[in-house]
């Protein structure tokens, strides 16, 4: 289960918490570094509503909750790396118990009711796999959401604005453009001036398609320097948005559904080959 799935379907039992175990819990939940602290997030896990700035709005999830006499917002800053240090504030304030999360953590890997449809119908050496063209679809996707326009000149002001050195390691070696959330159906990184930031060629072999914070892991100072970067050009990136990732898989699923229909069609054309 992706970690902000794992935190929704908990915030109501952690609220339930505050309200009738430890009344106190709350104030520390809205606090920046208890929350740094317990959870390994960059903000408050909840904020009042009414208290939120509107350029750190795009941090929480938009859902309000009503607890001990005020209207919270919950952080949706959440990363893969934080699940642990989730799971265990869990268990140790006995929200829940350690067989319940992983009772729920297999039941979403269990198998699927609608397995992927495969459009393999021989196996060919050296072919092209129908997994090339759903990712390259929804690269095209996520890198063409928006209105967005940029051009060469933002780019050098980009790499100015991390000195024309690589915004992960310094390097002051012949810098790529890199996408710090990578453009891919599970990380949603989208191609934006504010997720593109200047990297050796090093540090963009080295990365991947990992996600920034993880890549720099233990690296606040410069898992700062990028958030500010993207803050400065109004990039939020879509997170764990249940919605998106949904379309982007009926997309993905099209593409072989697609392929199969045509490969059906030619090959009624050519019986014998």
């Amino acid at each position: 289960m992706k970690i902000g799935q794992l935190v929704k379907s908990h915030i109501k039992k952690i609220f339930l918490y505050c309200d009738t175990v430890n009344h106190d819990e709350l104030i520390k939940l809205m606090d920046k570094k208890y929350s740094k602290n317990t959870f390994g997030i960059n903000y408050p896990f909840c904020t009042e509503s009414t208290l939120i700035p509107k350029n750190e709005s795009k941090r929480y999830w938009t859902d309000l909750y009503f607890v001990r006499g005020k209207k919270v917002r919950v952080s949706s800053q959440w990363v893969i790396n934080h699940t642990q240090q989730f799971t265990r504030y869990l268990v140790t304030r006995g929200i829940t118990d350690q067989e319940k999360l992983e009772d729920l953590m297999d039941s979403h890997y269990a198998p699927s009711d609608n397995p992927r449809i495969s459009t393999r119908l021989n196996s060919r050496y050296r072919g092209n796999a129908i997994g090339n063209a759903q990712n390259l679809l929804v690269r095209n996707i996520l890198s063409n959401l928006g209105e967005e326009s940029f051009n060469q000149d933002d780019w050098e002001k980009t790499k100015a604005y991390f000195e024309n050195k690589c915004a992960y390691c310094g390097s002051e070696d012949e810098l790529v453009i890199e996408h710090a959330v990578p453009i891919n159906k599970v990380s949603l990184g989208e191609h934006r001036l504010g997720n593109m930031v200047p990297s050796c060629k090093a540090c963009n072999s080295k990365k991947a398609d990992k996600d920034f914070k993880i890549f720099l892991e233990g690296n606040q100072h410069r898992i700062g320097i990028i958030e500010e970067y993207m803050d400065s050009r109004d990039y939020v990136p879509l997170g764990e948005n249940e919605q998106v990732a949904k379309i982007l898989e009926m997309a993905y699923q099209e593409v072989a559904i697609v392929s199969k229909r045509y490969i059906e069609i030619l090959n009624e054309l050519f019986p014998n080959k």
